[in-house]
C-alpha cells in the first residue's frame, strides 16, 4: 500500500491552487497510503456577490466525502462521489451566507477500507454519505459545526479513521495489478496484467468492480489520462510527441482526442486552466 502511494499521487485540475477557499492538507504518516488528502475550506467565509464558484471536476482516480457546512442555515449536505470516468463543471451558484467546505479524499482502491459497503457497479454517482460510512459520518456529525477549521477538523477525522481502518480488507491481486498498471504508465494489456497477478481475467474483473466500481480495463485507461495530466501540468520539459510514445497512442490526434475525452479540454487549454487558476 505505501509503494503505491510514494510512486503515484493524483492531481485535480487545477493542481496550484492553495488558499483560504481551497486547501490541500496531507494526513498524518498512518493514513498516507490510504488518504490522498483533505481538502476544504480553512475556515468559514462568506463569498462575496461577484465571487466565481465554478470550477472543473476531472477524474483523478480518487473518491470524495465531501461536507458543504452553512453555518448561516445551521445545516449541512454530506455526499459521496465515487470515481469518475469524465469530468464534469460545478458551481455557478452565488451563496452569500457562512459556509465551508471539509472532505476526505480517498485512493479509489483504498475507499474500501473505511466503507460498510462495496462498490459493485458504482461509478460516475454522488450518494447520502451514510449509504457507505453512516458509522464516520454520525461521529463527525458535531465537529463539522463545533471545530471551525480545517486543521481542527483533520485531527478528529484522523483519529476517527484509523479507528474504522480495516486492512483485512486490503486485496494483494488488485494492489499488484494497479502496481503494474503504473509502472507501465497505464497501457499494459489485460492478459500482461493476468499473467503478472496470477489471476484471471474473470476474477480480476470481479475484484475491480468490487473494490472500485469499474473493469481492470477502464481503471487502467483512468491511470494513463491521470499520468499523461501530471506530466502536462507539472513537467517544464513536456513534449507531445514523446508523451505518444510514452502513453502508448497511436499518434498525436489519438492522444489528443482521448484527453479531451476525459478532460474536456484540449492539453494546452488544461495547463493555461490550471495556470491562471492559482
Amino acid at each position: 500500500m505505501k509503494k503505491l502511494c510514494d510512486i503515484y499521487r493524483p492531481i485535480t485540475a487545477t493542481p496550484f491552487v492553495n488558499n483560504d477557499i481551497y486547501c490541500e492538507i496531507l494526513p498524518c504518516e498512518a493514513l498516507r497510503p490510504y488518504i490522498r488528502c483533505f481538502w476544504g475550506t480553512k475556515k468559514p467565509f462568506s463569498a462575496q456577490a461577484d465571487t466565481d464558484s465554478s470550477g472543473i471536476v476531472i477524474p483523478d482516480t480518487c473518491m470524495d466525502i465531501i461536507f458543504d457546512i452553512n453555518y448561516t442555515e445551521n445545516n449541512y449536505n454530506g455526499f459521496f462521489c465515487t470515481i469518475d470516468e469524465h469530468s464534469y463543471r460545478t458551481g455557478g451558484a452565488i451563496i452569500t451566507d457562512t459556509t465551508a467546505t471539509f472532505a476526505i479524499r480517498f485512493y479509489a482502491w483504498t475507499a474500501i477500507l473505511f466503507s460498510e459497503e462495496v462498490f459493485t457497479g458504482r461509478k460516475n454517482c454522488a450518494f447520502a454519505v451514510e449509504e457507505f460510512f453512516s458509522g464516520l459520518k454520525a461521529e463527525l456529525e458535531s465537529l463539522l459545526f463545533d471545530v471551525p477549521t480545517l486543521n481542527g477538523k483533520i485531527d478528529i477525522t484522523e483519529k476517527l479513521l484509523l479507528k474504522k481502518l480495516c486492512t483485512h480488507r486490503i486485496n494483494n491481486n488488485l494492489m499488484n495489478a494497479i502496481y503494474y498498471m503504473l509502472e507501465t504508465n497505464g497501457r499494459a494489456k489485460i492478459s500482461d496484467i493476468c499473467a503478472y497477478t496470477s489471476v484471471s481475467e474473470r476474477q480480476l474483473e470481479r475484484i475491480f468492480n468490487y473494490n472500485m466500481g469499474v473493469s481492470p480495463k477502464t481503471f487502467s485507461s483512468l491511470l494513463r489520462y491521470q499520468l499523461l495530466w501530471q506530466e502536462i501540468a507539472l513537467s517544464p520539459s513536456f513534449n507531445i510527441l514523446d508523451a505518444v510514445a510514452k502513453y502508448g497512442f497511436s499518434d498525436q490526434p489519438h492522444l489528443l482526442n482521448e484527453f479531451k475525452r476525459r478532460h474536456m479540454m484540449t492539453p494546452k487549454e488544461a495547463a493555461l486552466y490550471a495556470f491562471i487558476s492559482r
